[in-house]
């Protein structure tokens, strides 16, 4: 489980954080709207017109479409006045061409402009408005341009604030929707998946896994939700196999113990029966009883063994051993056997020292096991070969043959108690099925290893690994 890359309160905190910045960037984005909004539907202020620009587009276009083109608005007064006061052209205006300013007024018109003075003013549509006026003199032709637009289309301020506030306000509305549906979701959608998820494992379906994107608490908890239903199936899975294990166990116990009793039970009864059976055949019938019988007796003796080596309670004593010379002395006893059975046989064994934590009886019982088997299964003029190095902080024991080897159906679970490396699952051999169980769990009990090759070509090869004494 890693490190919390957001906690939820650092996830709120972030989130109030771009709330904040979504209501300035809104705040921003009103004004904007704001003066779009004014550029388009309001006509400028007269001190914002471009007056030699408008009495230049008036000379080339005409006065309409000049005022068209510089977004005079219809309300507004425009006359071109001659240097004697005549109007020669008019937009608007309540005068007609050819009407004639008089000094007087004319001049007052002047004085009160200059000094920002509003105009009472009704144009050709017979409205009523105030409004500033603005002069523009040409020194080309000496005509005047004179230009008013009213104060009514001017646009207010409480207008301005108005649209503003609005547009605020209904931009804010719809964020905060969208806003509130999405961060909701980074909360709500997590609880509802792990609350299904919850419900599916009380209901006992522990294969379930929950899943959802979050780096916070509930990245955690989602972890630790699928973490616990995984070790529940394990759990159940190992409970299972374990019952498995032990129903077949019985099996295999009652099926080995079953053939030797009764045979036992049989030439017992005959021989209590035959009063008179000869020598030779009540000595074969008392052999077969006493082979019987040892095999039965070896079979309770393994299971012991087996018993006793994987119980927790039974803590085997390990001391420092050279391995080299250790095993050494275990092949000495078997080369007889070796050259018996018309064996060859190859021994790697470095000459150094190598020192592990063992116990002798253990140990030399679980690769006699081995040896045994090699001998037993191999046949003549086979080869076994036992190879011993030093891998960092491991000691690595191979042991191989080039006999029948293992049926393939039996590689996997060959290490369990009462599988055999035969098909059949005879006794002729004389083997109880538990050697290679024991081999295992004595190996393990040194904090080693087993396995078996499963490339290897023919024959069997084992790697043992055991710890090397730690300095």
């Amino acid at each position: 489980m890693g490190k919390l890359k957001f906690n939820i309160s650092t996830q709120f905190f972030i989130n109030y954080l771009i709330l904040f910045i979504l209501l300035i960037i809104i705040l921003i984005l009103s004004f904007i709207a704001s003066i779009f909004y004014i550029e388009k539907n309001y006509p400028l202020p007269q001190d914002d017109i471009n007056m030699a620009r408008l009495y230049k587009n008036i000379h080339k276009y005409g006065i309409k479409r000049a005022c068209k083109i510089e977004n005079i608005s219809s309300d507004s007064y425009v006359e071109l006045v001659d240097e004697n006061l005549k109007v020669i052209s008019q937009y608007n205006s309540n005068h007609e061409i050819g009407y004639t300013y008089l000094q007087k007024d004319f001049n007052k018109l002047l004085i009160d402009s200059y000094n920002m003075k509003e105009f009472d003013y009704t144009n050709e549509k017979s409205k009523k408005y105030s409004s500033d006026f603005n002069f523009y003199y040409s020194n080309d032709t000496s005509n005047i341009l004179l230009v008013s637009i009213p104060n009514e289309n001017k646009f207010p301020l409480k207008n301005f604030f108005a649209f503003t506030l609005s547009f605020f306000i209904v931009s804010l509305f719809i964020v905060i929707l969208l806003y509130a549906k999405i961060t909701s979701n980074s909360i709500v959608r997590p609880i509802r998946k792990l609350v299904r998820g919850v419900n599916k494992i009380s209901n006992g379906d522990y294969d379930i896994k929950i899943n959802f994107k979050s780096k916070n608490e509930f990245g955690h908890l989602r972890d630790a939700i699928n973490q616990m239903a995984q070790k529940i199936q394990k759990e159940i899975n190992l409970r299972e196999k374990s019952e498995q294990n032990r129903k077949r166990l019985i099996l295999d116990i009652s099926h080995d113990l079953k053939t030797p009793l009764t045979n036992i039970i049989g030439y017992s009864e005959t021989l209590h029966q035959s009063k008179n059976l000869e020598d030779d055949i009540r000595n074969k019938y008392l052999d077969i009883i006493i082979s019987n019988s040892k095999r039965a007796n070896n079979l309770i003796q393994d299971l012991f063994a087996l018993s006793k080596i994987e119980s927790d309670d039974n803590k085997i004593e390990l001391k420092d051993y050279d391995l080299c010379e250790f095993i050494r002395r275990i092949l000495v006893n078997y080369i007889l056997e070796f050259e018996e059975n018309e064996m060859s046989y190859e021994f790697d064994i470095p000459e150094e020292e190598i020192i592990c934590k063992i116990n002798p009886k253990y140990l030399e019982r679980a690769l006699s096991n081995i040896i045994i088997n090699s001998i037993k299964y191999s046949g003549k003029n086979s080869t076994l070969k036992l190879k011993i190095r030093r891998l960092y902080d491991t000691s690595l024991i191979t042991i191989e043959d080039n006999g029948v080897g293992i049926n393939s159906n039996s590689l996997k679970d060959i290490f369990e108690p009462f599988v055999r490396g035969d098909i059949s699952r005879n006794s002729k051999t004389g083997g109880t099925g538990l050697g290679l169980a024991i081999t295992k769990a004595i190996i393990e009990k040194h904090g080693g290893t087993i396995s078996l090759d499963d490339y290897h070509e023919k024959g069997c090869r084992f790697i043992i690994s055991i710890p090397l004494k730690q300095e």
